[in-house]
């Protein structure tokens, strides 16, 4: 049985994946390292701000032992880039409230386990006047490992299971993840869920090892999500 739906935030609630990268790479350009969409997609997404930034200082022969004062000036720098941006765009998804008020409307739990930061997730959930909708919000702020690792998820239903009048409680084995990367799917599936991967941000062919594959949000009903967990 179906009772809860664990949402990825970026790519999959929110077109966000490209205000990253260009946050990133503005900021990082100002250290003499040129970042490409293309090493962004392969390398970096997916990671915590704070881990997408020293891998890419490691993999440019930056040093980041004894760092930790210029990694977080860094961060602080492409945080205030991206909420640059936020400010002009409305980056809800196509079918993501529809989807929601499904869910809702059949008693399934909705949550959000992302690795952005809360503040930037909050910011979008209220522009898209979403925020609602989820019992849950896991953020890069509450883990002290991103995915692949399956932390965030495990502590998505940690925290739906601490509330007294869910019962019984919730299983891994009764959870959809709806993912748009490889390491959203691992993270997914290493917590016990299946998983759904929307090609918004991959090709269906680079989300192998998903249950199921669709286009974007408009595909999927709580019908859908129920097949999968058949």
């Amino acid at each position: 049985m179906l009772r809860m739906v664990v949402f990825d935030f970026d790519g999959v609630i929110a077109d966000c994946e490209n205000a990253h990268f260009r946050a990133f790479r503005k900021v990082f350009l100002d250290q003499g390292i040129e970042l490409t969409w293309e090493q962004y997609c392969v390398r970096y997404l997916g990671l915590t701000d704070y881990e997408c930034i020293a891998q890419i200082l490691a993999d440019n022969g930056r040093p980041i032992y004894g760092k930790k004062k210029q990694i977080k000036e860094l961060f602080l720098r492409k945080k205030a880039e991206f909420a640059h941006y936020l400010n002009k765009k409305d980056l809800i998804m196509p079918g993501v409230e529809q989807l929601l008020e499904g869910l809702c409307a059949n008693n399934i739990i909705c949550s959000i386990c992302s690795g952005a930061l809360r503040c930037e997730i909050d910011v979008i959930l209220q522009q898209g006047r979403l925020q609602d909708f989820f019992e849950v919000i896991i953020s890069a702020d509450d883990v002290s490992r991103g995915k692949p690792d399956p932390e965030g998820y495990r502590l998505s239903i940690a925290r739906i299971n601490e509330n007294a009048i869910i019962q019984p409680r919730i299983q891994p084995s009764e959870c959809v993840v709806i993912e748009d990367s490889i390491w959203g799917i691992r993270a997914g599936q290493a917590a016990g869920m299946r998983c759904v991967a929307v090609t918004t941000t991959y090709q269906a062919e680079q989300l192998a090892g998903a249950e199921m594959i669709v286009k974007d949000l408009t595909c999927l009903d709580s019908d859908r999500l129920r097949e999968v967990l058949k």
